[in-house]
């Protein structure tokens, strides 16, 4: 036999090994465990489906920034085609300063500077600031400002605006104008500046005319000892852009409960404007909840960066305005932070229970699931064993239903040894948009697969 024989016949064993392995794994990927929690969260889909009058149904998602990524997005879409497009559903300024959203679904610009920050890190944020429904603060002291919306993908134009914050009177308005108005953002509210030889602390806070204390506190600083070379960021002062707010015409009011007000307007828009209802010393945003009068499923993804279960737990509000999205299904995604700040396997699962216990003392008896974390490194790049056993224990769980994400992405070996397959990145942490688009259809493939098995046997 020639050796271009063998070269063909090596290729052949490499690729049905590799089919093998791949039916296997989506195989797999189609369980869920304690499926039997999600029964309600079917009929209602099934009620969906028979009746045209059936209205939404609602699942929430709640994470880290797995779930701000292209998970959510091929979530949506796959179930949406199955159930149709009830709307958007949940939405945040979270990448404000680069003038998008995480999902590439809308645009938001503002006059006015406004100060973002996250839930798990709080000292970043601007006193009186609250984590709400986002897992982000989002804050300004300016009185007269505009946050424009822009819808990017049509299909999720919208009918009805729901505005979420804390406060009364309610402190938001949304509202339209006659023409188009374009909004220019303000400068960065940041500066960095490069140490040289002989800087203090003191003397770079008097150049940019700001505290030491706001530099040290910017810089996560524990003294004022500074090093040549290193970079500082310097939050500075930006002044808002000007313009007239007469010309806004605030949306039909519909009806305001607990942290929402509700609003409607006849005709599907895909760009909207939101102006302050009342002056206050501090206007808070959590979030922006967009439908449409159709009815369908609505994904609502809540993802924050570098978050784990402790920091959504450490937020009371964050549980107090979720019935505002009346979830019909929460799925709670966590562990890879977790598991790269060293945090026990009994601390993780600690947590995940006290994070179920506070969604149900808001939201009694909905149906909940977890997805194990996916396959990841720790930064040192040595196996993440500690993702291996919050695996372990969380599927001998039987208070949730459990999807499990880890063996989809190949377990304890898979980013060492099937990198292009699951599409890891080279951090060895996060996936490209690819991968996490494969994750999310593969989560909305199993959610399928079982609602159909349960059909059948109903």
């Amino acid at each position: 036999m020639t050796p271009r024989f063998f070269s063909i016949l090596f290729f052949l064993t490499i690729a049905i090994n590799s089919y093998s392995e791949t039916s296997r794994l989506n195989a797999k990927s189609m369980q869920i465990l304690n499926e039997h929690h999600l029964f309600p969260f079917f009929e209602k889909l099934a009620q969906l489906e028979k009746d045209t009058a059936a209205g939404k149904v609602n699942i929430v998602h709640i994470g880290d920034s797995h779930v701000q990524s292209n998970i959510g997005n091929a979530i949506r879409k796959t179930l949406q085609q199955s159930f149709g497009n009830g709307g958007y559903g949940f939405t945040f300024p979270y990448s404000f300063h680069r003038d998008g959203d995480a999902s590439g679904t809308f645009r938001f610009f503002s006059n006015v500077p406004w100060q973002i920050c996250r839930n798990n890190m709080p000292h970043r944020c601007a006193p009186n600031a609250e984590f709400g429904l986002g897992g982000y603060g989002f804050t300004t002291s300016a009185d007269e400002f505009v946050i424009k919306i822009e819808v990017a993908d049509k299909q999720y134009k919208f009918n009805t605006i729901k505005i979420v914050s804390a406060g009364t009177p309610f402190p938001f308005s949304p509202a339209t104008t006659a023409g188009n108005l374009a909004i220019k953002n303000p400068p960065r509210s940041l500066e960095r500046h490069t140490v040289k030889r002989g800087e203090t602390l003191a003397g770079i806070a008097e150049k940019y005319g700001v505290s030491v204390d706001s530099i040290k506190d910017r810089n996560n600083m524990t003294s004022n000892t500074i090093r040549i070379g290193s970079v500082l960021r310097i939050p500075v002062d930006v002044e808002a852009n000007d313009i007239d707010m007469s010309q806004f015409l605030p949306f039909e009011f519909q009806q305001q409960e607990p942290h929402v007000a509700k609003h409607w307007q006849k005709e599907p828009a895909s760009e909207m404007y939101l102006i302050p209802a009342v002056k206050r010393p501090l206007h808070n945003l959590s979030g922006i909840v967009l439908e449409n009068d159709n009815q369908g499923l609505i994904y609502h993804g809540i993802g924050t960066v570098g978050s784990t279960a402790a920091h959504f737990n450490a937020t009371p509000l964050f549980f107090e305005q979720l019935p505002v999205l009346s979830p019909d299904l929460v799925i709670v995604s966590f562990g890879t932070n977790e598991s790269n700040k060293s945090v026990t396997t009994e601390r993780f699962i600690n947590q995940i229970n006290l994070l179920i216990n506070n969604v149900r003392k808001f939201n009694p008896n909905v149906p909940i699931m977890i997805t194990t974390p996916p396959t990841s490194l720790l930064k040192n790049r040595k196996l993440n064993n500690y993702v291996e056993e919050y695996v372990d224990t969380l599927m001998q769980a039987s208070d949730f239903a459990v999807w499990d994400l880890y063996s989809f992405t190949g377990g304890l070996m898979g980013a060492i040894e099937q990198p292009k397959v699951i599409q890891i990145q080279r951090d060895k942490i996060h996936y490209s948009a690819q991968g996490y688009a494969n994750q999310g259809n593969a989560l909305a493939n199993a959610i399928l697969h079982n609602y159909n098995l349960w059909k059948r046997k109903d």
